[in-house]
């Protein structure tokens, strides 16, 4: 993720952002400092990354230091703590802060700055879960079906993320294999594809490509004021990856983890945009041409902000015997 948004930000140099109009002028443009975040209100620790834009290419800074303001007070002042000029915040945020990050590099060449409001999430979350058969390739495959209830925050314009983390750990005598998969089947559900559901033969013809919602955003103008439920689906991880590696006796632990984020607008129109970026269908020359949110004072970046609720479930354990 980190790596996709510095490229992406090195483009906002290229396109008019929608906050600020940035002209392009490679040759003769000075370089600029860019700020990137994707700040999480519910958890420990966040990241800031910092780098420098030199025509084209993205280049490093050599010092640099960071404030964080909530709510107009300093709670924290960083140093850069490895080369690649990230920063790791532990300040807990809540919803309704204020926050406001102030990076300062080169002994004070560069000055940047941005702010963002944490959203409020949603009161309640709703999960219900199920196995069911999906169509792919010649047969039938069966994955976790997942229907997610939630109720729109009331007599607001609301931006909304779906995440469904999969956390597994493979177990084999000391040593300890963790994965995280966080891939969601969202094409049979109206809201996540903006009105456009599609079936796997659709995808596989590719006769109206549209842009995948690869990061399942959505609006509340489906369902405004009301509740809603959305379909989705995961892998059901269920194989003997572990098992085949090592070929001895594999404990394996599950967790499943439905979050519901909710964004600001910007947020929103940010991811929006990395959508139509990353996907294989986007063709500029047939599509509107996307532009990139830059709400970074005296330079160049984007910093967002999130704060959600989830529903955790533990799946039963599993042990694959030794071969």
């Amino acid at each position: 993720m980190k790596a996709r948004i510095i490229l992406y930000i090195a483009i906002t140099a290229i396109l008019a952002a929608c906050e600020n109009e940035i002209p392009y002028n490679p040759v003769n443009q000075e370089p600029q400092l860019i700020m990137n975040a994707m700040l999480d209100a519910g958890q420990t620790e966040n990241y800031v990354y910092l780098h420098l834009s030199e025509g084209n290419a993205i280049g490093s800074v050599k010092e640099a230091t960071l404030s964080l303001y909530v709510n107009d007070r300093l709670t924290e002042s960083l140093q850069a703590i490895t080369p690649e000029e990230k920063f790791r915040l532990t300040t807990a945020l809540h919803p309704g802060d204020n926050i406001r990050l102030e990076a300062m590099a080169e002994n004070g060449h560069y000055h940047v700055s941005s702010e963002v409001t944490v959203p409020h999430p949603v009161e309640s979350l709703q999960v219900d879960t199920c196995l069911s058969y999906l169509r792919e390739y010649n047969g039938q495959k069966p994955y976790r079906q997942f229907k997610v209830t939630l109720q729109d925050s009331p007599n607001e314009k609301n931006y909304y993320r779906l995440e469904i983390l999969n956390d597994i750990s493979y177990h084999y005598e000391d040593t300890v294999i963790i994965e995280r998969h966080t891939e969601i089947i969202n094409r049979e559900d109206v809201i996540l594809t903006d009105g456009h559901p599609t079936s796997y033969d659709d995808e596989e013809n590719g006769m109206f490509p549209t842009i995948k919602n690869k990061y399942n955003i959505f609006t509340d103008n489906r369902f405004s004021n009301s509740s809603v439920t959305l379909k989705v689906y995961t892998r059901l991880f269920d194989d003997f990856y572990a098992a085949e590696v090592y070929y001895g006796k594999v404990h394996r632990k599950h967790t499943v983890t439905v979050r519901l984020l909710s964004l600001p607008e910007i947020g929103y129109r940010y991811l929006r945009a990395l959508n139509a970026l990353g996907d294989d269908d986007y063709d500029e020359s047939l599509m509107e041409p996307i532009s990139l949110p830059n709400n970074v004072k005296g330079g160049l970046g984007f910093v967002g902000v999130c704060s959600g609720i989830e529903y955790r479930m533990d799946l039963p354990e599993k042990t694959w015997p030794k071969y």
